[in-house]
C-alpha cells in the first residue's frame, strides 16, 4: 500500500485488505484508510465481506448477491430502505427483522394486518397481488406497549452497555428489539410490540424485492 500511495495512483483497488488482521489491528487500520482517503482524495473500491467494515468506511456500498448488484448507495440509504431482504438481512447487527403476512396491498395504503394486529406502515405507491409478504422493521425501531395486539414472550437478552437486545418468541418466530439496558425483563414475560410504522419496509417474499412506499421516495436502489 505504501509502495502505490508514493505513486499517486487516482484510484486504489483493494481486495479484504484487513481480513487477516485481529479486531484491535483491524479498527486501526479502518480509520487510518479513511484518513488516507480524505487526504489524497483517490476513489477507492474496497471489497469486503464484513458489513460493519464496509458501513464505517464506505461513501456508497454496493451490496451483491450471485454476482449482481442488489443496491447501490449511501450507508444510510441502505440501512434504512433495503431494496431487497437480502440486503435488509445482511446489512445490520442484528438484522432486520421480518413478520410474515399474506395480503394484497392497494397504492395509498397505510396499514396491514399481522398477526391479528392493525400495523401502520409507510403510504404504499404500488398496487400488489395477494401474496405471501414480509413486514421489515429495525431492532432499534420495536418497543414494548403492553397495550399492543402483537405479542410474544422473552426468550433471552444480551446487555451491551447503554442498550441491550431482547430476543421476543412470536407466532412468527424470532425477532430483536433494540431497548434501554436498565430494562428488566424476565425470561417466558409476555410482552407486547409496538412497531415504529414510519420506519418500516414491505416485501414481497417470492422476489424479495421491496415493496415501494413513501419512505422509498427519492432513494437509490437497485433490484
Amino acid at each position: 500500500l505504501g509502495r502505490a500511495i508514493v505513486r499517486r495512483p487516482k484510484c486504489f483497488l483493494m481486495d479484504e485488505p484487513l481480513g487477516t488482521l485481529d479486531t484491535e489491528f483491524r479498527d486501526l487500520m479502518v480509520h487510518e484508510l479513511r484518513e488516507l482517503h480524505n487526504r489524497i482524495h483517490a476513489t477507492t473500491v474496497y471489497v469486503t465481506h464484513d458489513q460493519m467494515e464496509a458501513m464505517s468506511m464506505a461513501d456508497k456500498i454496493a451490496v451483491m448477491s450471485n454476482g449482481l448488484i442488489e443496491q447501490f448507495g449511501t450507508p444510510q440509504e441502505i440501512y434504512d430502505r433495503p431494496a431487497s431482504m437480502f440486503v435488509a438481512d445482511f446489512i445490520g447487527s442484528p438484522p432486520m427483522n421480518f413478520l410474515s403476512f399474506k395480503s394484497g396491498l392497494a397504492r395509498g395504503a397505510r396499514e396491514v394486518t399481522v398477526q391479528g394486529a392493525g400495523v401502520e406502515v409507510p403510504e404504499i405507491r404500488e398496487d400488489m397481488a395477494p401474496a405471501e409478504m414480509a413486514l421489515g422493521i429495525r431492532p432499534e425501531h420495536i418497543r414494548f406497549d403492553e397495550n399492543s395486539k402483537l405479542r410474544g414472550s422473552v426468550y433471552g437478552t444480551e446487555y451491551l452497555g447503554t442498550t441491550q437486545i431482547v430476543a421476543v418468541e412470536t407466532a412468527d418466530g424470532m425477532i430483536k428489539a433494540r431497548v434501554p439496558a436498565d430494562m428488566r425483563l424476565a425470561m417466558g414475560e409476555p410482552v407486547g410490540l409496538a412497531l415504529n410504522g414510519a420506519r418500516l419496509s414491505i416485501f414481497d417474499k417470492a422476489s424479495g424485492r421491496v415493496v415501494r412506499s413513501s419512505i422509498h421516495d427519492g432513494g437509490q436502489q437497485h433490484g
